[in-house]
C-alpha cells in the first residue's frame, strides 16, 4: 500500500472515527426516546388508523362574523437584543459551577458567524477540510503529483452521496434530520470540485512540459475522466444560491443527470474508484427503495386560508405514523399546476397531531409559482355534498415523514416555548396537542406567533382556543403579534384568557424569561424546550435570545434546548 493509499484510508477512518462520536453522544438521548413503546411506530411511515375520540375542534373554512375593532397603532416591540430584567427566583440557585462552565460553552459555540452558521458547525467543518488538505498536500505538489487531488475526492464519494439522501444513514447514527447535514453535504461537494479541477489542471500543466498533452487527451480514460470533471462542475455552478433560487427545476434536473453520469465516468476513468462508486449507489438506491416505500398517493382536499396567504391541504387517509416538527415532501399530481407543477416536490411540516379524523394536515404558504398555483386550485369552486363550495379535490403523492426533532422527547421537558412565523404555526399546532394529550410533565407552553396582518388570527382562533381552555394540568399561552401597520380597522373576535395579540415584533427575551420563570414557578426542573420554525430570521433571533439567557434561570429550570425548523434549506 502506497503512500496515497494510506493517506486516504486513515482520513476516511478518521471521518467515521468522527461520525461515530456524535454517534456515541447521542445514544443517551436514543435511549430515552426509543425506551418508550409508542415512540417505535411514530416517525417512520406514514398510515392510516381508528382516529382517537376527537379533542380538538375540526377546521371550519366559514369564517364567523366578526364584531369590528379600531385600528390600533404600529409599534416596533423589538429594538435589537432582548435583553430584560427576570422576576426574582421562587427558590435560591444551588446549582452546580459546571453548570455555569456550560453554560459560557455553549455561549460561545452556539454563537452565529458568516452566513448563519453556528461556532460549532464552522469548527466541525474546518475540521474537515483540514483533513482533506492534509491528506491532499502532504509530501505532494499538485503540479507535479497530481494524482494524489483525484485520489483524494474518489474517496470523498461515499460520503458526500451518503449526506445527499433523505433517509441519510449519518443522520440515523448522529439522531438528526438529513436536513440537518445538508451544510456539510453543501461542503463536500464544493471539496470535490475544487479537488477535481486541481487533479485536471495539475495534468495539464504536467502534460504540456512533457509535451504529449494532445496524445493524451485523446486516450479513453482521460476522456472520462473529463466527463467527470465537467459532470462535478455542473453540479458546483447549479448548486449556487443564485441558480437555485432562479430555476429549481435546473438544480434538481441538473443534480440527477449529472450525479448518475458522474459514477459511471469516474468508473472508467479509473478503476479504483469501483469500490467508492459502489459504495454511493448502495446509498442511493437504499435511500430510493425506502422512499418509495415511504410514498403514498392518495386523494387530498384543498381549501383556501386567504387571511394567511395559506393553502390548507387536507389528507383524511393518512392519520398516523408522524411525530410533531416532522414534514412530508408533497407532489400535486394536476396538469392545473402547470406544464412542469406536476414534477416538483416541495416539503411542508405536519400541521396537527397524529390519530384524529381530519387525517393529516399540512398549510402551504403562497410564497412562489408552484404555492401560487396551488392557492388558485384550492381557490376554484366545487360542488360537494353541501352544494357549491370553496376548494376542490386533487390526487398527491405525499412522501415522508422526514426530519423532526430527532432523539428529543418534547414530553420529557418541564415548559416548552414554541416561536413561529406565518405557516410555521403548523410546528406548534402539530406539537402542543400532543403535549396536552399525553398527560405529561410539560406544566407551562408558550406559542409566539409572528404574522403580517392580525386578521390572519381569524382562522385559527376556534383551533387556538381549544388550546388554552383544554382542562389539563399545562397552561397554554398564546402570544400574536402583528407586524403590518393597519390603516382601517380590522375585525377580530372576543379573545379568550390566554390569547393576546399586540402589534409590532416580539420581544424574545422577556417572553422566553417569562415562559421559564412561569415554569420554574410551577415547579418544573426539568429543563424548556424552546422550538423555532418560520423564516432563518426569526431563528437566528431565538438563537440569540437563548445564548444571552440568564445563567441563574437556565440553571434553575434545568437548562434550555433550542432546536430550530427553518424556511428556505
Amino acid at each position: 500500500m502506497g503512500l496515497d493509499d494510506n493517506l486516504v484510508y486513515h482520513a476516511d477512518i478518521l471521518i467515521f472515527g468522527i461520525i461515530l462520536i456524535f454517534t456515541f453522544a447521542s445514544l443517551p438521548r436514543a435511549y430515552a426516546r426509543l425506551s418508550r413503546r409508542s415512540e417505535w411506530s411514530q416517525g417512520h411511515f406514514l398510515r392510516s388508523i381508528t382516529p382517537l375520540p376527537a379533542t380538538t375542534p375540526r377546521f371550519n373554512p366559514t369564517r364567523p362574523a366578526l364584531p369590528p375593532v379600531e385600528p390600533e397603532s404600529f409599534v416596533d416591540l423589538d429594538h435589537g437584543n432582548s435583553s430584560t430584567a427576570c422576576a426574582p427566583l421562587p427558590h435560591p440557585n444551588h446549582g452546580p459551577a459546571a453548570s455555569s462552565i456550560w453554560h459560557h460553552a455553549a455561549f460561545v459555540l452556539d454563537y452565529r458567524v458568516h452566513e448563519n452558521y453556528s461556532v460549532n458547525q464552522v469548527l466541525l467543518m474546518l475540521v474537515y477540510i483540514i483533513i482533506i488538505f492534509y491528506v491532499s498536500f502532504y509530501q505532494s505538489d499538485p503540479f507535479t503529483d497530481p494524482h494524489r487531488a483525484g485520489f483524494v475526492i474518489s474517496s470523498q464519494i461515499p460520503f458526500v452521496y451518503a449526506l445527499a439522501t433523505k433517509n441519510n444513514i449519518i443522520g440515523m447514527m448522529v439522531g438528526v434530520g438529513y436536513e440537518k447535514l445538508n451544510y456539510l453535504h453543501r461542503l463536500v461537494g464544493k471539496l470535490m470540485v475544487i479537488g477535481a479541477n486541481v487533479h485536471f489542471i495539475g495534468y495539464v500543466y504536467k502534460w504540456s512540459l512533457a509535451g504529449n498533452i494532445y496524445s493524451k487527451l485523446a486516450e479513453d480514460y482521460v476522456r472520462w475522466g473529463i466527463v467527470a470533471l465537467v459532470c462535478l462542475d455542473i453540479l458546483g455552478f447549479c448548486s449556487t444560491d443564485y441558480v437555485r433560487s432562479k430555476s429549481y427545476n435546473l438544480f434538481i434536473t441538473s443534480h440527477v443527470v449529472s450525479l448518475v453520469i458522474f459514477l459511471f465516468a469516474a468508473c472508467y476513468h479509473e478503476p479504483t474508484c469501483v469500490p467508492y462508486v459502489a459504495a454511493a449507489c448502495v446509498f442511493y438506491i437504499l435511500d430510493h427503495v425506502v422512499r418509495a416505500i415511504k410514498t403514498r398517493i392518495t386523494t387530498a382536499k384543498l381549501q383556501p386560508l386567504p387571511e394567511l396567504g395559506i393553502t390548507r391541504v387536507e389528507v383524511p387517509s393518512i392519520n398516523a405514523g408522524w411525530r410533531a416538527g416532522q414534514h412530508v415532501r408533497l407532489r400535486v399530481l394536476s396538469s392545473s399546476m402547470g406544464w412542469w407543477g406536476w414534477s416538483e416536490v416541495h416539503p411542508f411540516t405536519i400541521a396537527n397531531v397524529a390519530e384524529t379524523s381530519e387525517g393529516m394536515v399540512l398549510m402551504c404558504k403562497k410564497t412562489g409559482h408552484w404555492t401560487g398555483s396551488l392557492f388558485s386550485m384550492a381557490q376554484t369552486a366545487s360542488y360537494g355534498e353541501t352544494g357549491k363550495e370553496v376548494g376542490r379535490d386533487v390526487r398527491v403523492m405525499v412522501e415522508g415523514p422526514y426530519g423532526g426533532v430527532g432523539h428529543t422527547v418534547m414530553s420529557n421537558y418541564s415548559g416548552a416555548v414554541f416561536a413561529v412565523g406565518g405557516s410555521g404555526i403548523s410546528f406548534a399546532l402539530s406539537a402542543v396537542p400532543d403535549l396536552i394529550q399525553a398527560a405529561t410533565g410539560v406544566k407551562v407552553i408558550d406559542i409566539i406567533w409572528s404574522v403580517q396582518d392580525p386578521s390572519s388570527l381569524t382562522p385559527l382562533l376556534p383551533l387556538l382556543t381549544n388550546l388554552v381552555q383544554q382542562n389539563s394540568s399545562t397552561r397554554v399561552n398564546v402570544h400574536v403579534y402583528y407586524t403590518r401597520a393597519i390603516s382601517t380597522s380590522f375585525h377580530r373576535a372576543y379573545l379568550p384568557q390566554g390569547i393576546t395579540i399586540l402589534p409590532g415584533r416580539p420581544k424574545l427575551g422577556k417572553l422566553l424569561d417569562q415562559a421559564i420563570t412561569n415554569t420554574i414557578s410551577a415547579g418544573g426542573s426539568d429543563g424548556v424546550f424552546v422550538g423555532v420554525c418560520g423564516p432563518i430570521s426569526l431563528a437566528n433571533s431565538m438563537a440569540r435570545v437563548v445564548r444571552c439567557s440568564d445563567a441563574r434561570l437556565c440553571t434553575a429550570v434545568g437548562g434550555v434546548k433550542l432546536h430550530e425548523e427553518t424556511f428556505g434549506w
